[in-house]
Parts: C-alpha cells; sequence; structure tokens
C-alpha cells in the first residue's frame, strides 16, 4: 500500500488543528516571554536597521519571494548570526516526517537547527510567502505544519518556534504539545523592525535553554 504524501502547501490552519487537535492559545506563556523582550541596541546595529528598513520601504510591494529572501530577510538574519558552535542557519532545506500516519513533507525557508553541513535537531523555522498578490495557499498553515513536523523529529517534547514573513509583516509563532501561540503582526517598514531583530536575537538565549 503507498502512503500518502501530502505538502505543506496543500495544508489549511483548521485542517491541520483539527487533524493534529491543535489548540491555539492567545495567552501562550511561551510566546508571551519571547516577545517581551525590549530592544537594546547599539548605534552601528541601529543604523543598520534604518537602511534596511528603508529599502523594505520602497521595495516590498514589487520584490518577488526570492528578492524580498536576499535583500532582506537574509542580512537581517546574518546580522543576528544563527551561526554557532552548536547549531546553524539553513537554508531551503527539506523536512519530512509520519504525522498520524500520513507522510508529511515541504521546503523550509529557514532552519535553525544542531548539525554543520545537514539541519539535525531543528528548533526554529521561518515560512516567507509574497501576500500581496497571486496567494493560493494558507501560509499560517505551511508554518505550523512545518513546526508539527520538526516537533515529531525531535521527539523530546520541547517547544518548536517560528516566523510567518508576509512581505513587511512578520508574526510568531510557538508550538508546544498540542497548543500553539500566534502572535499579531510586526510590521517591518516602522520602528517595529527593532522589536522583531531584538525577538530574533532572543531566540539565541532560548537555544540555549532548548539545549540545557
Amino acid at each position: 500500500m503507498t502512503t500518502k504524501v501530502k505538502s505543506f502547501k496543500q495544508w489549511e490552519r483548521d485542517e491541520v488543528e483539527q487533524t493534529f487537535e491543535l489548540t491555539r492559545n492567545p495567552d501562550n506563556g511561551l510566546l508571551r516571554e519571547w516577545l517581551a523582550v525590549v530592544p537594546d541596541l547599539t548605534a552601528e546595529t541601529r543604523a543598520f536597521l534604518l537602511e534596511l528598513r528603508g529599502k523594505l520601504r520602497l521595495y516590498f510591494d514589487v520584490w518577488n519571494e526570492g528578492e524580498l529572501k536576499l535583500k532582506f530577510i537574509a542580512p537581517l538574519i546574518n546580522m543576528v548570526n544563527y551561526d554557532g558552535d552548536t547549531y546553524n542557519y539553513f537554508a531551503e532545506r527539506p523536512l519530512a516526517a509520519m504525522l498520524k500516519g500520513q507522510r508529511v513533507r515541504g521546503i523550509v525557508d529557514v532552519l535553525i537547527a544542531t548539525g554543520k553541513q545537514h539541519p539535525k535537531k531543528p528548533y526554529f523555522c521561518l515560512h516567507e510567502y509574497k501576500r500581496e498578490r497571486n496567494i493560493t495557499n494558507d501560509p499560517f498553515a505551511q508554518t505550523l505544519i512545518a513546526m508539527l513536523v520538526m516537533q515529531q523529529l525531535n521527539e523530546d517534547g520541547k517547544p518548536i518556534y517560528g516566523v510567518c514573513v508576509a512581505g513587511h509583516s512578520w508574526n510568531f509563532f510557538v508550538l508546544e504539545g498540542n497548543e500553539y501561540g500566534l502572535s499579531l503582526a510586526y510590521d517591518a517598514t516602522k520602528d517595529e523592525l527593532f522589536d522583531i531583530f531584538a525577538i530574533l536575537l532572543q531566540f539565541k538565549v532560548i537555544i540555549k535553554r532548548l539545549q540545557s
């Protein structure tokens, strides 16, 4: 008997919640703690973010997905610097797992995981899509199903973190067991970019806790 394969792009959020009995908690404690970080930026970092924000303001509605990744998301992630001794930043990597008898797979735009050449234990994923036009799938569902795959691969009961980027909007996720938290959108064309950077930087602190 052939195992049915379903890609990340084929899921909708209601289907993910019902199939895997997930509950959304608008007051998820781990998410609240993660987002509570206060930006403390050097003058150099602030200048870099202001320059990056200026480009986004000009081009967020004309860049395609590849250009948004290359010209905005990648420089921001590189500034955070997730390449460490015990974890690294991976791009465009496949993920797959068996979830309730169904094989689920897809490509993750950004993955923070242990490993050097290949990701091993994943902690965080970033999914990016172009919201402004030609949207035929559910990006929140894609982020959530990818996080469920990561949870299954880890099999350690620890939370999984993620973010969905839509043009200039960033929504953060935390998945813990069968409960997930989803933030309101942060607008990267505004001063909220400083918060986005601080939240991404804070995840390096969270990784240490996950590895302890």
